[in-house]
Parts: C-alpha cells; structure tokens; sequence
C-alpha cells in the first residue's frame, strides 16, 4: 500500500485497517481517543497501556508511513489546536463565528464541560495526600506565569488569607530563578502552567525537586511537561470558545483545595480570617458601610 504523507492519522489507520492485527487495533483505539495524551507520551508509555512492548509502537508507526514513534507524535501535535499559534487558533475558532445570540449559552456550555470534566479526572487518594503536604509545608511556593498567571495570584492569595506562609512568583525570569536557588527542602511548590508550556516554570519545578521540595502541578494534561516533573499532578480541561482558553475550571480545581483546608484546619483558617479581617479594618483598607 503506498502511504499519503499528507494524510491524517486518522486517516492513515482508516486506510491501513483491514491489515492491522488484533494488538494493532488497540494501539490504533488509543492513539485516537487519546491524542493529547499520546502526544507527551513515549513508546513504552503508549505500549504499557495494550500490552504491547515499545519496539511493537515503534513498528506500527513505522507501518502508517511515519519514519518511526517520535515523527508519529509530531504529526498529532500538528494536529491538534493547542499546538498551533495563537492566531492560527483565533483564525479557525473565529472563521464561523456564532450568533452573537449563542455565544453566552456557548460560553457557558464550554465551561460547564470543563467543569464536569475536571471533576471526573480528581482522584480522591491523590487530592488528599497533596492536601496534606499542604498542611505540613513550612513554606509553600505557588508558581505561575502568562495565561497561569491569575490563577496563581487567587491560589496564593487565598493560602495566604487562610493563614499559610505563601510566596508568589507569577512572571518567571529573575524573580523565579533566585526563589528557587533560595529553595529550601521543606520547601512545597505548587506550579501552574497552562496550554504552550513555559520553560521557566518546568525547568525551575525540575530544579526545585532535585534540592528536594515536593512538587503539586495544576495543568491541562497529565502528561504534560510539568506533570511529568510532579510528585502530584491535577488536569483542569481549559477548552474555550473565544480567542483564547477558559481558565473557569482551573480557578474551580483550586477553589476545591482551599475549600477542603478550610475543614482540614478550622481553627488556623478562623484565627487567621480575623487577623486579616483587623489588619483590614486597622489599615481602613475597606469601605465603611
């Protein structure tokens, strides 16, 4: 069969299906049902879930017309939208827009998908362990950059509202480099990164866990760069309808965190609300009603 290098994967396994063995169609299934998974993953990764050992991935990218594994994954990163530009993704999002009627059902639609799907991937044993390492953290660094940015700024105000001894960095470069060679062991860094993953956010977690902190990761994949470096790793779906991601189900992942230690340490969470609250009122910060 002679192989149509502009063809999708899609496309490819649709053409080759007939020849594929019984293992193959398995690998075939996930590869298309998890296509951003996939896309992170190496062949002993992708093999491990049917069974298959590297060198069987390895061959059957080879018998869909991809030089081997690695130019495999390259195709499905081109294919899939948070790989391409940011115009390139405004452009195909926007080319049918819908009715300006639609777009708040439309909106609101995306993100409660977002929401059901985050909820979905939140295993139990995995939130309360990080909870706890939260709970016992001397310090804890909460980490973010760009798009990851605002989240950062509400989970490290609200720790910090709550009467946990919080750092922020929210714009990398210096700022992140000199914390984390400051980093001490007792040290838990919680870092966010989102969609086009920032190397100073995956190499300064790289570098915080070899001086032995413990890593928490918010992302959009599992298998994402971040993820990977983690002691826990927590997926938040961030599709969105406009121009750019939803962060609505990242900010509700983190909002579940801070209201779980609410119950984990009541009397800290109220001894520190009405510490601020005084220093609040001391500072005439707020508007008197």
């Amino acid at each position: 069969m002679e192989t149509d290098y502009t063809a999708s994967l899609e496309e490819r396994i649709t053409a080759a299906l007939d020849k594929l063995s019984p293992k193959q169609k398995q690998l075939a299934r996930l590869l298309l049902d998890n296509k951003y998974i996939v896309s992170f993953a190496s062949a002993s990764q992708v093999g491990e879930n049917v069974g298959a050992s590297a060198a069987t991935v390895v061959r059957f990218a080879q018998s869909l017309g991809y030089p081997g594994f690695s130019g495999l994954r390259a195709a499905i990163r081109e294919e899939l939208p948070t790989y391409q530009t940011a115009v390139e993704r405004i452009e195909k999002r926007l080319a049918v827009p819908p009715s300006p009627h639609d777009i708040p059902q439309q909106v609101f639609h995306t993100d409660i998908r977002n929401l059901d799907y985050t909820a979905s991937k939140l295993v139990a044993d995995q939130f309360n362990a990080a909870l706890d390492e939260i709970v016992q953290a001397s310090r804890i660094l909460v980490v973010g950059c760009g798009i990851s940015a605002a989240p950062a700024l509400f989970l490290g105000h609200s720790l910090k509202v709550i009467g946990f001894n919080v750092r922020i960095v929210a714009d990398g470069g210096f700022n992140l480099a000199t914390d984390i060679a400051q980093l001490r062991p007792d040290t838990l860094v919680i870092a966010i990164d989102l969609w086009r993953y920032a190397r100073s956010v995956v190499e300064a977690v790289c570098a915080a866990r070899a001086q032995g902190a413990h890593i928490i990761a918010i992302t959009d994949s599992v298998m994402s760069p971040l993820a990977q470096a983690a002691d826990y790793a927590f997926e938040a779906a961030t599709d969105g309808t406009g121009h750019s991601l939803s962060p609505t189900a990242v900010i509700s992942l983190l909002n579940v965190f801070v209201a779980a230690l609410s119950y984990r340490v009541p009397d800290q969470v109220m001894d520190s609300l009405r510490r601020v609250d005084a220093a609040y009122r001391t500072s005439e910060l707020l508007i008197k009603e």
